[in-house]
C-alpha cells in the first residue's frame, strides 16, 4: 500500500508538471511550479464545500461559534481529517490553508448561493458532498425506522425518482467550480450506505425496505460518479466499501450513527451521519482520489 501511494504521489506530481506546461504553451496562463510540490507553489489552498457529510455534523456534539453552530461544522469532519493528513503527508514544510464551508441541509442550489463565493483562482483544492438533501436521504431513513413499513414505501417511493433530476445540476454546479478555479484539483464523494443488510433485531424498518434505502443510496453515488467522469478533471472518491461491517444494524464497531446513540440523543439532527470514525473513513477515500488527480488547466 505504501508503494502505490508513493507511486500515485509521483505519477501525480509528473501529471501537475506537465498539465502547467501545457497551459503556458496555449498562452492561456503560466504559473511557476516545481516537480517536487504537489500544487503550484507548494502549499495547499484548500476550500470544502458541501452539506453535513462535509460540514461534520454527527462527527461529535461540539460545535463552536455560531456559524459553526448552524452549519453544524466540526473539527472531526472528513475535510478537516484530510486536511491533516494532505498536509503532513505531501507537503510537511509548507504552509497551508483550509476553510470548509459546508452547511447541514445544504442543496445543491445552496452551495451555489452560499458557498461558492469562497473559491476563487488561488483555490488547489476542492472537495465536495452534495445531492443528498436535495432527495431527502436523511429524512427518509429517519421516516423508515420510526414508521411502519408502509409509510417507510411511500418515502422510497417519493425520492428515488428526484435522483435522476440531479444530473444536470450537477453538473452545471462542477463546472462552476472549475470556472472558479481553473487549478484546482477537485474531488466529489459519494456517500456511505446507512443500513447493513441482514438482522437488525428490533429496528422496524425491514430488511426489504434496508434493501431499497441501500439501493437508493447505490442509484445515488452512481449517478454521482458518472457525472464526475464526464466533468472537467473531477475525481470520484467512493467511501463506501470502508463503511463494510460499520453500519446500522451490523454488529460491530459502527460508523454511523443510530437514533439511539449519545451524539444523536444531544443532536437528534445527528442520526444516519457517520460519527468520528466514519468521517475518517470518509477522509482516507477522499486522500486517494485527491492523490489521484491530475491538476493544472488542459485541452479537453
Amino acid at each position: 500500500m505504501a508503494g502505490d501511494r508513493s507511486r500515485n504521489k509521483r505519477r501525480f506530481k509528473l501529471r501537475l508538471f506537465a498539465g502547467l506546461a501545457a497551459v503556458g504553451l496555449s498562452g492561456v496562463v503560466v504559473f511557476t511550479a516545481n516537480a517536487e510540490d504537489s500544487t503550484i507553489d507548494g502549499t495547499l489552498d484548500y476550500v470544502a464545500l458541501g452539506d453535513s457529510y462535509s460540514s461534520g455534523h454527527g462527527a461529535s456534539s461540539t460545535y463552536t461559534g455560531t456559524v459553526n453552530t448552524t452549519c453544524k461544522r466540526n473539527d472531526l469532519a472528513y475535510p478537516n481529517e484530510f486536511f491533516a493528513k494532505y498536509v503532513a503527508t505531501q507537503q510537511p514544510s509548507k504552509s497551508s490553508s483550509m476553510f470548509n464551508r459546508a452547511c447541514t441541509g445544504a442543496k445543491i442550489q445552496d452551495v451555489i448561493d452560499d458557498q461558492l463565493g469562497s473559491v476563487t483562482g488561488s483555490v488547489e483544492m476542492v472537495t465536495i458532498t452534495i445531492g443528498g438533501n436535495d432527495v431527502h436521504f436523511a429524512d427518509v431513513a429517519r421516516t423508515c425506522v420510526l414508521n411502519g413499513s408502509a409509510v417507510c414505501t411511500q418515502a422510497l417511493n417519493e425520492a428515488s425518482p428526484q435522483i435522476s433530476t440531479l444530473r444536470q445540476p450537477l453538473t452545471d454546479l462542477l463546472a462552476q467550480i472549475r470556472e472558479r478555479a481553473l487549478v484546482a484539483n477537485i474531488v466529489i464523494s459519494g456517500y456511505p450506505k446507512i443500513f447493513a443488510t441482514g438482522s437488525c433485531g428490533a429496528l422496524s424498518i425491514s430488511e426489504d425496505n434496508r434493501d431499497r434505502m441501500r439501493g437508493l443510496q447505490e442509484t445515488m453515488n452512481d449517478l454521482i460518479r458518472e457525472v464526475a467522469e464526464a466533468s472537467d478533471r473531477v475525481q470520484y472518491a467512493d467511501p463506501d466499501d470502508l463503511f463494510n461491517g460499520h453500519r446500522v444494524c451490523d454488529t460491530g464497531d459502527l460508523w454511523i450513527n443510530q437514533v439511539s446513540d449519545a451524539i444523536a440523543q444531544l443532536d437528534t439532527g445527528a442520526a444516519y451521519h457517520p460519527n468520528a470514525n466514519g468521517h475518517a473513513a470518509m477522509a482516507d477515500a477522499v486522500f486517494e482520489a485527491a492523490l489521484g488527480a491530475t491538476t493544472g488547466p488542459q485541452a479537453n
